[in-house]
């Protein structure tokens, strides 16, 4: 999944033979310290980029592909052929996704690899139908891919795969297919389950946000025809059959509301031995996937394999929010000069994992950087991580419990209402990214309405390290409910900071594929896995637990009013068990970062408008709406193609109806080129009831400002314990 355009200023390359065919001038070398340390390959290469290169595949389509070659030196001094790196995504290559596209090939390039830029059937310049993400088809392609390139005269037949979001997704996927020359990976932010880890459902709950906004902006994408200079005769017939054909992504995925068959496909999870292609996993802390991250790095014990893990969103590491930031782009080719070309440049040596592991810091949507520092572990798990438990209790005053070293000594039970519209003060999705996509704020607010849990200020440092899980005994008057816990650092004045925090669809406490409804009066223990983290509590703070019924706008709400109870003390011992490590234990070497920028040359440009993040809560009908947008328009390589896209997001619920909750979508993409404009405008609202989801897509399509294509859809999925 990506929701942000990569903003990347550029300018363009000269032309030079055909249309199809470009050169650049050789790049400058820039060593840094860093680099002196642990090299990687350096750019000795001129680079000559081919457009629309036709990969074929075994049912009879030609996929299309841009190629980014390494130049042979003059003097025939070096190589004659190359490695490859194939990214494979949805993301269009010829206009989306171009400046980034030509930036990074020609980067990759100029330091002796050909980079491929592949998009999947159904999109872009491709052809075919876009069914679904991640189909089986989608991925034999990958395979073919692979193994095309390998047999191409400039190529070694060594052959690598590096995408962020999707694109990682595809690595994974394609690796597992085992193709004979694909001899590396590099999944950067992507998941090994697409049920548990991924953007449609956390804890067996439906997503809002993030699902919507992608889902809505993919029917649009895909709307869209193949680039000007790849249409036939036929363009406008095939066009209008693409947008025929090309189903609602969403419509499936909502029905598909349990774990099966359908996200078993394209999941690594859990035969992790299918794995066995050398990983280089890539993740952050405030990243929907870093829990796949680190459970490859754990499991996929046929794999050689390292990971890297920071603060950030789901965006590049050099540029990502919280910093620090680290040039992936060296860390990525000095895994594939270890893979690809066979340099004995001691990567694998190194740690096996290395994280950030964050401090307190005060709580802002968009920081710039969190503190901390950079840890090595040269085993995941750690051989020296333990677990410390602290347990919850009722405090003085009702809501305001305490954490305690031992279980209480009498019963009680903390009561408190099913809120549908909590959650605000957190992030805007459960996988922060570009704005507006933040992360939490100050918690208080919320945390005052929900049952919490302080415990004594710390007297000294506490490190954990990996899964926290909480334990409760939840009693429910209705058969459907969802439990949201948060653990926070509170500082000694009282300002929180969110660490991680954890969503469980109650009906899924046994079994994700075979839900069962909660009995309403009887006690149920639960368990709720928080995300996985790297954080220091001080001496002197206090560590906190939150325990709500809703995140909202992240996950809609459990459909049925109630007052649930927490009970504490009784023979279900509710407790928050924390994965800690010695804060006093010997600090591990950390491998040197290139902090310095990759220096991609800068290609196109980007114009935002200023995007948009606010919650209005309606007094009067007692609603909570949230709505975000982001519009902007982006001037392609060429200099000459301009695209804008956008999107507004509206997001309503009502505690006193947690039943009836809304989410709208509009959607634009316009396309500018040659005096030509493609106008596609998409949008999605999705309502609910106790019982069900009622879908409702449209698509509208406009060439040079006549209609072309104007379909709406229309889906109502029974709630299954959802």
């Amino acid at each position: 999944m990506e929701s942000d355009i990569e903003a990347i200023v550029a300018r363009p390359g000269r032309a030079s033979r055909d249309a199809n065919l470009w050169t650049y001038p050789r790049p400058m070398a820039d060593e840094t310290e860093a680099e002196r340390l642990r090299p990687a390959s350096q750019p000795r290469h001129g680079v000559a980029a081919l457009r629309d290169v036709r990969i074929p595949v075994s049912d009879g389509l030609e996929l299309s592909a841009n190629l980014w070659l390494p130049e042979p030196a003059a003097d025939g001094s070096g190589p004659a052929t190359f490695p490859a790196i194939l990214e494979m995504i949805p993301y269009r290559k010829d206009d989306w996704r171009a400046a980034s596209d030509e930036s990074r090939g020609e980067w990759l390039a100029a330091r002796g690899y050909a980079f491929c830029r592949l998009d999947v059937r159904g999109t872009g310049s491709s052809p075919g139908i876009a069914v679904d993400e991640y189909t089986a088809r989608e991925t034999q392609d990958g395979a073919e891919a692979v193994e095309w390139l390998a047999a191409q005269p400039w190529c070694t037949g060594k052959i690598g795969m590096w995408g962020i979001s999707y694109g990682g997704f595809t690595a994974i996927q394609v690796a597992m297919l085992r193709p004979p020359h694909l001899a590396a990976i590099v999944p950067m932010m992507a998941t090994d389950d697409r049920y548990t880890n991924d953007v449609h459902y956390l804890g067996g709950c439906a997503t809002v946000s993030e699902l919507s906004q992608y889902a809505v902006s993919m029917v649009g994408m895909n709307a869209l025809p193949a680039t000007a200079e790849q249409r036939g005769d036929t363009w406008a017939e095939d066009w209008r059959d693409r947008l025929e054909r090309t189903p609602i992504w969403l419509f499936e995925w909502l029905r598909q509301q349990h774990d099966g068959p359908y996200w078993r496909q394209g999941s690594l999870a859990p035969d992790w031995d299918r794995l066995t292609t050398p990983t280089f996993l890539i993740a952050g802390w405030m990243d929907e996937y870093v829990d796949a991250a680190l459970r490859m790095l754990e499991r996929c014990t046929n794999a050689p394999r390292r990971a890297l893990v920071g603060n950030w969103v789901h965006d590049l590491p050099d540029d990502a929010y919280p910093g620090p930031n680290v040039d992936w782009l060296h860390e990525m080719v000095r895994f594939f000069d270890r893979w690809l070309k066979g340099v004995d440049n001691g990567v694998m040596e190194e740690p096996a994992l290395v994280a950030f592991r964050h401090e307190w810091s005060a709580p802002e949507p968009f920081p710039a950087a969190w503190p901390g520092r950079w840890v090595a572990e040269s085993e995941w798990p750690p051989a020296d991580r333990t677990e410390t438990v602290l347990h919850l209790t009722s405090g003085d005053v009702p809501l305001v419990g305490r954490l305690l070293d031992a279980p209480p000594e009498t019963a009680s039970t903390e009561r408190f209402a099913h809120r549908a519209t909590l959650g605000t003060r957190a992030g805007l999705s459960w996988g922060a990214g570009g704005s507006p996509n933040g992360v939490a704020r100050d918690l208080r607010p919320d945390d005052a309405l929900v049952p919490t849990f302080t415990s004594a200020p710390l007297e000294e440092d506490l490190d954990v390290v990996g899964t926290a899980l909480v334990v409760l005994a939840w009693e429910s008057p209705v058969p459907v409910a969802t439990a949201v816990v948060r653990l926070e650092d509170v500082a000694p004045d009282g300002t929180p900071f969110q660490v991680s925090a954890g969503i469980r669809n109650l009906t899924h406490r046994i079994s994700h594929a075979q839900p069962v409804p909660l009995e309403p009066g009887a006690v149920h223990e639960v368990q709720v896995a928080l995300r996985a983290t790297a954080h220091r509590f001080a001496a002197g703070h206090r560590i906190r637990l939150s325990v709500a019924s809703s995140m909202w706008p992240v996950v809609w709400p459990s459909p049925f009013p109630a007052v649930y109870g927490l009970h504490l003390g009784g023979p279900i011992d509710p407790r928050l068990v924390l994965p800690t490590v010695p804060s006093d234990r010997p600090v591990a070497p950390v491998p040197p970062f290139k902090t310095t920028p990759a220096g991609l040359r800068e290609v196109g440009s980007y114009r935002g408008e200023d995007p948009v993040w606010e919650v209005v809560e309606n007094v009067i009908d007692g609603s909570v709406t949230v709505r975000s947008s982001e519009f902007g328009e982006a001037v392609l390589p060429d200099g000459r193609t301009r695209l804008f896209t956008g999107e507004r997001l509206e997001m309503t619920a009502r505690d006193a109806d947690p039943a009836h909750a809304r989410m709208h979508n509009e959607v634009v993409y316009r396309l500018r080129q040659d005096g030509s404009e493609i106008l596609v405008e998409a949008s999605g609202t999705i309502r609910t009831t106790a019982t069900d989801f009622h879908m409702n897509v449209g698509l509208r399509v406009t060439l040079d400002g006549a209609p072309f294509f104007e379909r709406g859809w229309l889906e109502t999925v029974p709630r299954r314990l959802v």
